[in-house]
Parts: structure tokens; C-alpha cells; sequence
């Protein structure tokens, strides 16, 4: 196995461990481990691509500069305490917004019918989601709404990648809308909410990366035949 293959799998196990110690500090309400932990997972998940990567390319810039937005929402919002939400909501919509800007040539080369369907669900759960939390978002309601639309967006377009994309963006929705129900809808009560919100969010990013590493032409460690001709195509 070449050494960068052996590398990037290891960054794999170093992400799962990091997202294990993560929950399980969540479960032990170890404030600490999760202060500690959380702040390792988008920087591991851009190790990840760059040891993919072959080349730099729009879609890879995109993704990096989402990695940097999501970083900036897992750390930032523990260090600006009094600024938390609206700290972490900005760096989660600058993420998100480039993740769908990522995800947009995708979708466009294999939209079908059943993929455009997609937007009805996908928006229904944004729209009632932001009807209930209104009330509770205050201050915050632009940024709020800005956020839904980014995220019913990114889920929808994330169908026009693989498997892979279609579910981290379904799991993005999902680990979003249990976030905000969290925030902002007064009285709502979800066992393990905080678990699942975590479980969600970074199985999800996860597979969103993955699948957007599998949509390569090539990787740093695949090569080409004898004689072989190699096409890379940008995206």
C-alpha cells in the first residue's frame, strides 16, 4: 500500500477516535474532553482531502475553504462564549454555502426527475423547522433564515454527487434540525439530543467528504496504466 494511501486512512482512524472521545465526553458530561475534541474534526477531515487531493482544483479549494468555516463554528463559539450562537450559525452557513457551491456542477450534470422531487421534503422540513423556531430565534432571525434556506440547499444538491454526499447532507439536515429545536424551540425535549446532534453532524460531514473524494478522476495514490492516457476533468 503506498505510504499516502496508509496516511490517509490513518487520518480516517484518527477522525473516528476523535468523534468517539467526543461523544463519549458528551454522555459523561466531561465539558473539557468535548472542548478539546471538538475543535480536531474539521482540520483531520482537511488532512483527509488533501492527502486525497492530486491536484488543486475549484471543487477542493471550495471544500477547504468549507473546512475552515466549519473549524471557525467548532472552535470559535467556545471562545466567544457570550457571541456562541451567532458565532457558530455563521461559520455553519459560510461552510455550508460553499459546500453547495461544491455540490452545484454535480447536481446539474445528473439531475433527474426524482432528484428534483428531492426540494419538496427537503424544503418542507426547513420551512416548518424555521415557522416553529421563530419565536425563539430573536435577534438571530436573519442569520437563522439565511441558514435554513443554505442548508435545504446543500441537502438537495448533495443528492447529485453519490450515496455517499446524498446521505452526509441528509444527516446535515438532520443533526441541524435537532441544533435548533435545541436553541430555539421553547419546551422541546429529545433524549440524547446533544449525542444524537453530534453522531449526526459528524457522520455526516464525514460522508459528505468522502463521497466528494470518490467523485475524483484520480487520487494521489491511484495511477495510470502503461500507456494510458489520464483525463482530469475540473470541477
Amino acid at each position: 500500500m503506498p505510504p499516502i494511501r496508509s496516511l490517509h486512512l490513518a487520518l480516517w482512524a484518527a477522525y473516528a477516535l476523535a468523534v468517539a472521545v467526543n461523544i463519549g465526553g458528551v454522555m459523561a458530561d466531561a465539558e473539557m474532553v468535548q472542548r478539546v475534541s471538538q475543535p480536531l474534526f474539521a482540520p483531520l477531515l482537511l488532512a483527509v482531502l488533501l492527502t486525497a487531493a492530486p491536484h488543486r482544483s475549484r471543487t477542493t479549494t471550495l471544500l477547504i475553504c468549507g473546512l475552515l468555516c466549519a473549524w471557525a463554528g467548532d472552535t470559535l463559539g467556545q471562545l466567544m462564549p457570550q457571541s456562541a450562537q451567532l458565532v457558530t450559525v455563521a461559520g455553519f452557513l459560510g461552510a455550508l454555502i460553499l459546500y453547495a457551491a461544491a455540490l452545484a456542477p454535480l447536481w446539474v450534470r445528473t439531475r433527474d426527475a426524482m432528484r428534483i422531487a428531492l426540494a419538496i421534503p427537503y424544503g418542507a422540513v426547513v420551512v416548518g423547522l424555521f415557522v416553529a423556531c421563530a419565536d425563539g430565534a430573536g435577534s438571530l432571525l436573519f442569520v437563522v433564515a439565511a441558514y435554513a434556506l443554505a442548508l435545504a440547499v446543500t441537502a438537495f444538491l448533495s443528492a447529485g454527487g453519490n450515496g455517499l454526499t446524498w446521505s452526509g447532507g441528509t444527516l446535515f439536515l438532520l443533526s441541524s434540525s435537532l441544533l435548533a429545536m435545541d436553541w430555539f424551540l421553547p419546551g422541546a425535549s429529545i433524549s440524547y439530543s446533544t449525542e444524537l446532534v453530534m453522531l449526526t453532524y459528524t457522520l455526516g460531514h464525514a460522508l459528505l467528504i468522502a463521497g466528494m473524494i470518490r467523485l475524483m478522476p484520480r487520487r494521489r495514490w491511484t495511477t495510470c496504466t502503461p500507456g494510458a492516457a489520464l483525463v482530469i476533468v475540473e470541477s
